[in-house]
């Protein structure tokens, strides 16, 4: 059978724990040595990212096996794949279920490799959702504690004071955006969050 591998490192603290791309490939490559399965391509990436379509690799690998180019592809963890349940599903529509996991343990051309798979993508997504409200709640609790959240102002506050000192002379927005050299549309942004 001809195999393609797909490896994903998403931090550099995954990097740390030993998920190296390296590591998952050589874990992929001996999985496939001992099923007896020829590596016919590989794929990696090191790219965050909940959806699975924003990964250039992932999607190479994808068509590459719609194309028929192999007949299994390999990761060394499910959620290396993804972690989404629905993108799981689209991917399985995509390639059919050829897909194997060598932590898991599972290949999913058997009935008990199938029902594998789904449980996990739905523990993978089950964990990515906790990871998200955790998040919220943080910067939630941030917020409340009067931290700043986000960027940084790109307008400084001098130039932000201006413009309102300008619109409240009378100039309109677009004589504003001519005096300070700030886009339209940025101007009546600050005026209206302001109330001038």
């Amino acid at each position: 059978m001809r195999a393609i591998i797909y490896a994903r490192v998403s931090t550099e603290e995954q990097e740390k724990k030993g998920y190296s791309i390296e590591a998952q490939l050589e874990s992929c490559r001996s999985y496939a040595r001992a099923k007896g399965w020829e590596v016919v391509a590989e794929y990696h990436e090191a790219k965050s990212g909940k959806r699975a379509e924003n990964r250039e690799a992932l999607q190479k690998a994808l068509m590459f096996m719609e194309e028929g180019g192999a007949d299994i592809l390999i990761v060394w963890r499910l959620d290396r794949l993804t972690r989404s349940l629905i993108d799981f599903v689209k991917i399985i529509e995509r390639i059919g279920p050829r897909i194997a996991s060598v932590m898991e343990g599972f290949d999913m051309s058997t009935p008990e490799g199938k029902m594998l798979a789904h449980i996990l993508a739905s523990f993978a997504e089950y964990e990515r959702e906790v990871i998200s409200e955790r998040t919220k709640k943080g910067l939630h609790e941030a917020k409340r504690a009067g931290k700043k959240i986000g960027r940084p102002a790109k307008i400084p506050m001098e130039v932000r004071k201006k413009i309102l000192n300008l619109r409240k002379r009378g100039y309109t927005y677009a004589e504003i955006a001519e005096k300070t050299g700030i886009k339209l549309n940025t101007v009546k942004s600050i005026c209206h969050r302001a109330g001038v």
